[in-house]
Order: C-alpha cells, then sequence, then structure tokens
C-alpha cells in the first residue's frame, strides 16, 4: 500500500456502543496466487534475437574502438550465479575519461546516446525496446570505476563475444547502496556471496568499504540470515574487524544532524533534509556528487 493510499484503520464500538478505538485491518488475500516455486534458469542466450542483436552489437563497438569496459548488471550476475533476468538492458561499466568515445563508438553503430545523469550514467538505445547502460559510478557517486574494475574483472563470453566480466566484490560495493522502496539489490548481494563468497578478495571488498563499513555490515547481517548453513562464506575475520568498528564506535554529536541515508536511498530520505533540518551526507562525504553540485 503506497503512502497515498493509507486509510485510517475502521472504529469498533462495544455492546453499550462505546468506541472501542482503531482496530487493526484485516489482511485482504492477493488478487492472484503466488507462484509456489521460481521458474527454472534461463540462459543468456535464449534472449530474443533482436535483444541479442541491439546487445551484440553495442559490445562489438566498444571493443573495435579499443574502450575498455566490464559489463556487469543482469549478465554478470547470470555468469556468476546462473541466474537469468530479462532486463532489456545491457549495463557496461566504463571510466568517466572514456565515456565520450564511447558514446561516439555506439552512435556510429546507429545507437541514439545521451549523457542520462552526469554523475553516474549515459545511455544508448538501439530501438524503442533495447539499450545500453554506460555507468561510471554508483548513482550516489561513491562506488566510481576505476582502473581497478578493469584491472581485476574476470574473463567470461556473452553471445560468442569474450569480453570481461565486472569482479564480484566490486559488483557488491555498486549494489550496497540501492536500497529504496521500490528496489533493493540486496537479494542480488546474497546470491553473489552464495556463489562467489569463498573466492572473494575479502581485503579489497573492506577496502572499498572503508568510509561506509556499516553498510557492508548490514548487508553481511541479512546474508547470515538469509543462509544460515552457509555463514563461512564470509571470513570469520572480516565479521570480528566490522564488529569491533560497531563496539568502539562512539555516537555523533546530537548537534551534528547529517543524515547518511541519502547515501542509500534518495527518495526515501528526501524528507529529512528538506523538512527535518539535516544535511545531506553526500554534500559532505561524497566528492563525486559534492563537484556536481558545485557545478
Amino acid at each position: 500500500m503506497s503512502d497515498t493510499d493509507t486509510q485510517t484503520a475502521g472504529h469498533d464500538t462495544d455492546d453499550r456502543g462505546h468506541d472501542k478505538g482503531p482496530q487493526p485491518q484485516r489482511a485482504t488475500p492477493p488478487l492472484m496466487p503466488r507462484p509456489s516455486k521460481a521458474p527454472p534458469p534461463m540462459q543468456a542466450d535464449q534472449r530474443p534475437p533482436i535483444e541479442r542483436g541491439a546487445h551484440l552489437l553495442a559490445l562489438s563497438a566498444l571493443k573495435n574502438a579499443e574502450i575498455p569496459f566490464v559489463v556487469a548488471g543482469a549478465y554478470a550476475l547470470h555468469l556468476y550465479t546462473g541466474i537469468y533476468r530479462d532486463t532489456k538492458d545491457l549495463d557496461l561499466f566504463l571510466k568517466r575519461e572514456h565515456v565520450e568515445r564511447a558514446m561516439e563508438a555506439l552512435a556510429g553503430m546507429s545507437f541514439q546516446t545521451k549523457m542520462h545523469d552526469p554523475v553516474w550514467i549515459a545511455k544508448a538505445f538501439a530501438n524503442d525496446e533495447y539499450f545500453a547502460d554506460l555507468i561510471f559510478s554508483s548513482g550516489n557517486g561513491v562506488a566510481v570505476v576505476d582502473d581497478l574494475w578493469i584491472d581485476r574483472a574476470h574473463p567470461g563470453i556473452v553471445h560468442g563475444l569474450p569480453i570481461l566480466v565486472a569482479p564480484p566484490e566490486d559488483i557488491i560495493w555498486s549494489k550496497s547502496f540501492v536500497c529504496e522502496r521500490e528496489r533493493f539489490d540486496g537479494t542480488d548481494i546474497n546470491h553473489l556471496i552464495l556463489a562467489c563468497g569463498k573466492q572473494m578478495d575479502w581485503n579489497h571488498l573492506m577496502m572499498r568499504f572503508q568510509p561506509h563499513w556499516e553498510v557492508l555490515l548490514a548487508h553481511l547481517t541479512f546474508y547470515r540470515f538469509a543462509y544460515p548453513g552457509q555463514r563461512d562464506h564470509v571470513p570469520q575475520w572480516v565479521w570480528e574487524e566490522l564488529l569491533e568498528r560497531a563496539r568502539l564506535q562512539e555516537n555523533e554529536p546530537e548537534k551534528k544532524k547529517l543524515c547518511r541515508g541519502m547515501i542509500i536511498a534518495q527518495g526515501q530520505y528526501r524528507v529529512d533534509v528538506e523538512h527535518w533540518g539535516y544535511s545531506d551526507a553526500r554534500l559532505e562525504e561524497v566528492p563525486t556528487f559534492r563537484d556536481y553540485k558545485k557545478g
């Protein structure tokens, strides 16, 4: 139920006609029954031919232009976990300095390109349905694509074309800040840890989260809950380090009204900044976002 749909609970009266106060609403059954099980996994090459063609053309354009990039998104999730997701888009991660060249290469292949948001993403449309996202940061400006995304990438194949797949550690880093009401990437993080946790470079992941280690701790707690029998996919030293940081952490001064919620869910924490007097942590702690706002 959305905020605008929220209604006051009904009131009942006792046998003397006195108001008994608000009563809990009875849950209504869903309009459609939920499926009893998830659909069987599909292979990436089972995508519609027109989708495969559009994505292959985009990949080939960047490879032919010798632009360093890695594949992430639904394709990377499938390659690492076997989970198939038909999202229509192709997520290509590259450094900000290479975005204009990538857009030119795609425009040369008849893609319609535009800078969608200068903080993190450009888009290239093959047609009205299929497109490629050129991503150079997370939407909050934290997980900036740097050389390590490319240098630590894993080899893979998409639609018969050899490519580089974004490292799972950096995918987790980027996805961890997607905690909006309408989209939460914690499930993807859990599946990546389940599939790759024992092989991941946890020192690298800890380095990535250095300023925002509490976000990592939160997601790892969700993982422990989801997979109690596979908790050893997260090294014990990681838990000990994060929990020790939490134990030693002191409260921020009460007068410091800073909202880091804007880093993980801008839509849900806007009220704090616009109406409750909290400052937007992105302007204080995220250089990429701060520089963009300064123009």
